[in-house]
């Protein structure tokens, strides 16, 4: 069966650095079938536009240039059947990375979507990928307290929320509480465009698309695959997004539905938790058992990072103007 059209739509904002990686490795996919590009561009001044056309890509301008409003107006301009959500700073670890993904949507008739349960990364990458890579993300508080949807080596699970699994070969098929949805929606998110277009999709909040889509009675098809996520090669530019991600979070930005909720005696617990040497280090020494690699000790840094971004944001937030900077927009990262 030939495959349908695939529409890949890609948020960018001064991404010369990464982009490149992404549309290669997307045009090396082998599918029976043809991948229409969208870049959903927030005012790049490097070279992103043109690796962009370079690669045939269509670019889509976006005035508002964060990654919300960028995945909306990607939606909306695409014309495939799937949609699949790509992050600029994303790389495709195989040929038949796709192929795995479209036939996993047809594993029975209530899939709406297909995504990869794991993050890959390679020996060369840097230790920060690396690590994000093996707790699952890019946040651990988040993903200790079980706010995640890709898994987790030192935990050994991908979500801490409830979701009802039925395991075949290739995927784990989901079905997820409208309510409490994992955040899945990004870094490789393939997705029936006509289920799509029937959800609350504007502003794009994961977790608020994956409960519109749970509550019209679709399953999620998690494939046992990986995707590269090239989120911080560095510290300094870990602290970096940290510090944009915490701001956002504590200025209500974007606004959610479907949100995670946590008590927050438990949420200052786990943060003072983070912030002693034994802790973090016991989760490094658990996550280096399940999958042995030195950037294991890089994980009480990750969490000290975030843990104090937070305190600090959270301070910030009450100084006089707080406001009023952060709802200037934030460029797609």
């Amino acid at each position: 069966m030939s495959s349908p059209l695939v529409s890949a739509v890609i948020p960018t904002f001064e991404n010369e650095a990464t982009l490149p990686a992404a549309l290669a490795t997307l045009a090396a996919q082998e599918l029976d079938g043809d991948v229409e590009l969208i870049c959903v561009d927030g005012g790049s001044t490097d070279a992103t536009l043109r690796i962009a056309e370079d690669h045939g890509a269509r670019v889509v301008e976006n005035p508002l240039r964060n990654e919300e409003e960028g995945r909306a107006l990607g939606i909306e301009a695409a014309t495939g059947e799937l949609v699949l959500l790509l992050d600029a700073d994303d790389e495709l670890p195989a040929t038949d990375w796709l192929a795995r993904l479209v036939a996993a949507t047809r594993l029975a008739p209530d899939v709406v979507s297909a995504d990869p349960l794991f993050h890959e990364w390679r020996p060369e990458d840097p230790p920060v990928t690396r690590l994000c890579a093996l707790i699952g993300g890019t946040d651990p508080l988040a993903i200790d307290l079980g706010w995640a949807d890709r898994w987790s080596h030192h935990l050994g699970r991908w979500t801490g929320l409830e979701v009802e699994v039925e395991e075949t070969e290739d995927a784990l098929l989901v079905r997820v509480d409208p309510e409490g949805p994992p955040p899945m929606g990004s870094n490789g998110f393939l997705v029936r465009r006509d289920a799509l277009l029937r959800t609350q999709y504007r502003p794009f909040v994961h977790s608020d698309v994956i409960g519109d889509l749970a509550e019209a009675g679709y399953r999620f098809a998690r494939v046992r695959e990986g995707v590269v996520h090239h989120y911080a090669p560095t510290l300094r530019a870990y602290a970096r997004k940290a510090r944009r991600r915490a701001r956002r979070t504590i200025a209500g930005e974007p606004a959610q539905r479907r949100g995670f909720r946590i008590d927050r005696r438990r949420l200052f617990a786990r943060a003072a938790w983070s912030l002693t040497v034994v802790g973090p280090a016991i989760a490094a020494v658990r996550g280096y058992r399940a999958r042995p690699d030195r950037a294991w000790a890089l994980l009480p840094a990750l969490y000290a990072i975030t843990t104090l971004t937070y305190v600090a944001e959270t301070v910030r937030a009450r100084l006089p103007g707080a406001r009023s900077r952060v709802r200037g927009g934030d460029p797609p990262s």
